[in-house]
């Protein structure tokens, strides 16, 4: 019996200074750590923002959201999610032009979308306000909004290069500073002015801070890293010749999976807003908002799968790559359980700190928790079946689950508000999610099973 337990610990032993000798799990260490610091800087941050602004003014803020949300929806291009598998591959392959003119057709597009976003705002958006939330202001503080798509681009930039080279350290340090300087501003903008003109200005404030340091962060890894990242200049010199031909397909696609899926959510929110007021609309926007707080705390894993996958497919180990997928499921399904369960049950924990009026919230909340197990196991299958090229397939997926859920949808709505729309949340990305594991697993352990045959 002492023999057994002693081999038990030993075989523990090996097993933990197996993992720290891991890039995989000390990367993802490094990126929980700093996403546990988000959650309390964001948490402390909404908090504050929610009691000081009131169920109306805090509605009418994340009505704003809605409209920029669904103005990104027409943005098609893909650029974030498809820059970060391309480049990941690039710099696998040592191969700096690639990269280079990758990163030059990034610039390209994210210019582009932020001018054609803003000529929107500036010529539809009090008019459209006005006529779905009675309330042109709205409108109004969306074109102040759409400026963060001039300064976004840029701290995007430094994170999508700081994720493709795994440089998780710097990552983390930009994440942190960059959530930490908007959480400030956030707060100072509550306590000093209040309303949702100023919680708008405060936050275009902050992208144009972390732009900045987005591209100093950039310079620097440029510097440690010349034979994989092109300078800033090289960059800059293609933007006027690089062709787009080249991109422009798997980003379209991919755009049009993520907007199809932002219509999961955006869809809800806009009826209840149409149906019920900015309050009740609030209430389901603050639900989201809340159940976004345990999410980061899976961010590091769904962070580091991003490009782990895309390199293990870039040189063909499958069987690794399964392997890879198979160790992370089994650390995120039960841990998702768990979080989400407890965060069920202490909900209504939150009414003395947001305050009494907010009550009608919590109901919101309890329910949403189901969506918050379903996405954050969903969210492992995004990276997966991006690296497998599956994204046409997952795109008539989630079209599938938005066209059957939309009449359930709307007599959930029109019977229970807020209530209703979480339901209806819950339900869409239940099924997107079943659709999509079937088909992606399916893909997954065939290549593995070809290449274990062989």
């Amino acid at each position: 019996m002492l023999d057994s337990i002693r081999q038990v610990l030993h075989r523990a032993v090996l097993n933990l200074y197996a993992l720290r000798r891991s890039k995989f799990v000390r990367d993802t260490i490094t990126l929980q750590a700093g996403a546990m610091t988000l959650m309390l800087i964001n948490v402390a941050s909404f908090v504050v923002v929610v009691r000081v602004l009131g169920p109306e003014e805090y509605g009418a803020y994340q009505l704003v959201l809605t409209m920029y949300g669904l103005l990104m929806t027409l943005n098609l291009t893909g650029l974030g999610p498809s820059t970060v598998t391309r480049l990941a591959e690039a710099i696998g392959a040592r191969d700096i032009a690639r990269a280079r003119d990758l990163m030059g057709f990034f610039i390209q597009v994210a210019a582009a979308t932020g001018l054609i976003a803003w000529g929107i705002a500036i010529l539809f958006g009090p008019a459209l306000a006005a006529d779905w939330y009675d309330n042109p202001q709205i409108g109004q503080l969306l074109q102040v909004y759409v400026l963060v798509l001039f300064f976004n681009p840029l701290y995007q930039f430094g994170l999508i290069t700081l994720q493709s080279t795994r440089a998780m350290r710097s990552y983390t340090l930009l994440e942190n500073a960059a959530s930490l300087g908007e959480a400030v501003l956030r707060l100072a903008a509550a306590l000093l002015w209040g309303g949702a003109a100023a919680i708008v200005i405060a936050h275009v404030f902050a992208e144009g801070l972390k732009g900045g340091g987005g591209l100093l962060l950039y310079l620097r890894e440029q510097r440690r890293r010349p034979e994989v990242l092109p300078r800033l200049r090289d960059v800059l010199a293609v933007v006027p010749r690089n062709s787009p031909r080249p991109y422009w397909r798997f980003g379209f696609s991919m755009a049009l999976d993520k907007s199809v899926a932002a219509w999961f959510v955006l869809l809800p929110v806009q009826a209840v807003a149409m149906r019920f007021g900015e309050a009740e609309a609030g209430f389901l926007r603050l639900g989201l908002s809340a159940l976004s707080y345990p999410a980061i705390l899976f961010s590091g894993i769904l962070t580091n799968l991003e490009t782990r996958l895309p390199a293990d497919a870039g040189q063909r180990n499958y069987v690794r790559l399964a392997d890879n997928f198979r160790r992370v499921m089994r650390i995120v399904i039960p841990v998702a359980l768990l979080i989400y369960g407890a965060f069920a049950l202490f909900a209504p924990l939150l009414v003395p700190v947001l305050g009494e009026e907010y009550l009608p919230a919590m109901a919101v909340i309890r329910v949403l928790c189901i969506y918050g197990v379903i996405t954050a196991v969903g969210g492992a299958f995004g990276p997966l079946y991006r690296t497998l090229r599956l994204v046409p397939a997952m795109l008539a997926a989630k079209i599938a689950a938005l066209l059957l859920t939309v009449p359930a949808g709307a007599i959930l709505i029109e019977a229970a508000g807020a209530v209703g729309g979480a339901w209806a949340v819950n339900i869409v990305f239940a099924l997107s999610v079943g659709m999509t594991m079937i088909v992606v697993l399916r893909r997954l352990w065939r290549l593995a099973a070809e290449q274990r045959a062989y």
